[in-house]
């Protein structure tokens, strides 16, 4: 086996000149300034594993296939000895400031601009562990201000190899063609770093994913770093308080359902008096990466 190679992209304008601000909760307009927290206020989690190695993905994502416009944001796939997490790097940087923050008995006023500043640094998206032992996937979804819980056998995706090398982060790759669930992609993977491993589901090639797109290039996920962890990176999964257990195909329909008609979506927490009179807008875009 060869030694691995830990590289890092140092992109000229950034990282977080990648990152579209999202539709977070406007946490600096009901901050209250001088409120401080209880320690019973960090976030309740449950550890499975500590990461060994780092690999950071740019998300580039469009939600309108016609429109070229993308939106690009950071995460995070974390290499443990039994399992994997992968989530948006700025819900996990929010997630440690909160808690050190809190720990540390500072203000809102103290907290929340960093806190939020972490949060708006990535769009919406699922949160994934990955049980190695027992070849299973968790999976953390949100619908509007619902959050859904829902396992599935680890995807396991039939490749195809195909002619072709090209050059990602230093790294030589080769080529390799997949269909999974509704779309066809195009891989590029490194034997240089020998984990089968990759950005959302996908997996299973002999060597890291460091490229992977659809054929329409509507989900594209790009190697930009790659390293040792840091000491006491857990991976970890919230409490499942006031979490939904479901199944992924639900989540699915519920996500079409609210982006159909936003305004008019009734939540499994909040229902809508009947007696008020909702408005309908326009949809929001979605354009989600499994079609089936």
């Amino acid at each position: 086996m060869k030694p691995l190679l830990l590289r890092t992209l140092f992109l000229a304008i950034g990282i977080g000149s990648l990152c579209f601000h999202s539709t977070t909760a406007s946490a600096q307009a009901t901050q209250s300034p001088d409120k401080h927290y209880d320690l019973s206020d960090t976030i309740a989690l449950t550890i499975f594993d500590y990461a060994q190695y780092r690999a950071y993905y740019q998300k580039e994502y469009r939600d309108v296939p016609s429109d070229p416009k993308s939106q690009r944001w950071l995460q995070l796939l974390q290499i443990g000895s039994k399992y994997q997490g992968y989530v948006n790097y700025g819900e996990l940087r929010a997630d440690s400031i909160w808690n050190a923050s809190i720990k540390a008995g500072k203000s809102d006023a103290e907290l929340h601009p960093e806190w939020s500043a972490a949060r708006d640094e990535s769009q919406p998206d699922v949160k994934l562990l990955f049980d190695r032992n027992k070849g299973v996937l968790d999976a953390h979804d949100r619908v509007y201000i619902n959050k859904y819980h829902y396992s599935e056998p680890i995807p396991q995706q039939q490749w195809t190899m195909a002619e072709g090398d090209s050059t990602i982060l230093g790294y030589t790759c080769h080529k390799a063609t997949t269909r999974f669930r509704g779309r066809d992609y195009i891989a590029w993977y490194t034997e240089e770093i020998p984990f089968p491993y990759g950005p959302f589901k996908f997996g299973g090639l002999p060597g890291l994913i460091t490229c992977i797109y659809d054929t329409q290039r509507e989900h594209i996920y790009t190697l930009v770093g790659f390293e040792k962890a840091p000491s006491a990176d857990y991976i970890y999964e919230e409490a499942r308080r006031m979490w939904f257990e479901t199944k992924r195909e639900v989540v699915a329909k519920l996500q079409r359902n609210y982006h159909e008609p936003p305004d008019l979506f009734t939540s499994d927490i909040v229902v809508r008096d009947p007696k008020s009179k909702a408005v309908k807008h326009h949809s929001k875009p979605y354009n989600p990466i499994e079609l089936e």
